[in-house]
């Protein structure tokens, strides 16, 4: 997309940043955090976004309603203000304002060499209905895991309170990749962000029964959609990110957002059905199976040991497809 970019500079972020924000709806993410910290939905207030994309800039006093990943806290700010907050953080004096945010902000300190950078996208507003994490080694898909944002959130990232479903591709069970489907019950009504969210499931039928809400079913074909990006895509991705020497990595995962043409909610048919990669990982992938051998202030001596025998097995899987891939990729 014309309106994606990448910033290691102080200049080219105010310019990009002005250009793309006036346009649509954001998300800028900073390239050292984890979790979610540092990663912004961000909309006008006025919602007056320009046709086309350059037909105009954000102006400094423009305001802004941001949502950060990590916890799906709102902030209010001004233009000015989050370029200050990106480039200086908390500095005194430097037109920040005061934030909420848990983060220090200053994305771009030490610039490209040292981490500095910032990704420009545009906002997929059917993130509401949650994103597919396809769990990779190699080309292998290990399984999906259906990340739908809590109720009021648009952040599917742990800890906020999103909802997982998991879909195992026959590693640790009999179940291969199929189709998925998804209820949601939606308020008829648009918050004030201007989205329509979801209601806690559990809650759904008495705000239906109400008028509030209304039923929705969201499908999804799992391997359809698996077989193209592996056959397809992974043929070509690593020369389209301009790294055509490096292979695959061996544990990684990409995170897939429903970017289909209509209204959030709205049934797409699956064959028409458009997705688009918003995150690629492959810094922190790691193995959930093995989280109770994790040695932490209160746990200093847990190991192996200690995982469930069920666990340990389905980790044990896991580990033989990563061997069994790192030795195909080193031709052993």
């Amino acid at each position: 997309m014309p309106d994606t970019g990448t910033y290691y500079t102080n200049e080219e972020f105010i310019t990009g940043f002005k250009k793309s924000m006036k346009f649509q709806p954001r998300v800028i993410k900073q390239n050292r955090g984890s979790s979610g910290e540092g990663i912004w939905i961000i909309n006008l207030k006025k919602a007056d976004y320009c046709a086309a994309y350059g037909d105009a800039t954000a102006e400094d006093s423009d305001e802004l309603i941001l949502m950060e990943a990590n916890d799906n806290h709102v902030e209010n700010h001004t233009v000015i203000e989050f370029i200050n907050w990106c480039i200086y953080g908390r500095d005194e004096g430097k037109g920040a304002g005061e934030w909420a945010s848990k983060g220090t902000g200053k994305y771009l300190e030490g610039g490209k060499a040292a981490g500095g950078q910032l990704t420009d996208q545009r906002f997929c507003g059917r993130i509401l209905e949650g994103e597919l994490r396809y769990n990779m080694v190699n080309t292998v898909c290990l399984g999906v895991i259906h990340k739908v944002p809590a109720p009021g959130g648009m952040s599917a990232v742990g800890g906020t309170g999103s909802e997982y479903f998991f879909y195992d591709n026959g590693v640790i069970s009999d179940s291969k990749l199929g189709t998925c489907e998804f209820t949601a019950y939606v308020q008829k009504e648009a918050s004030a962000d201007g989205n329509h969210h979801r209601c806690a499931t559990d809650e759904g039928p008495a705000k239906v029964e109400a008028g509030t809400h209304e039923k929705k079913v969201i499908n999804v074909d799992l391997e359809a959609l698996r077989k193209k990006f592996v056959e397809e895509d992974c043929a070509i991705l690593m020369k389209t990110l301009e790294l055509p020497d490096e292979p695959i990595p061996l544990w990684w995962t990409a995170d897939m957002i429903n970017a289909s043409l209509g209204k959030c909610w709205e049934a797409v048919p699956v064959a028409e059905q458009k997705w688009v990669v918003g995150e690629f990982n492959c810094s922190c992938v790691g193995v959930s199976k093995c989280l109770p051998a994790y040695c932490k202030p209160d746990t200093p001596n847990v190991s192996w040991k200690d995982i469930p025998a069920e666990e340990a097995g389905h980790a044990t899987k896991y580990g033989d497809i990563v061997g069994a891939e790192a030795a195909k990729m080193l031709g052993v």
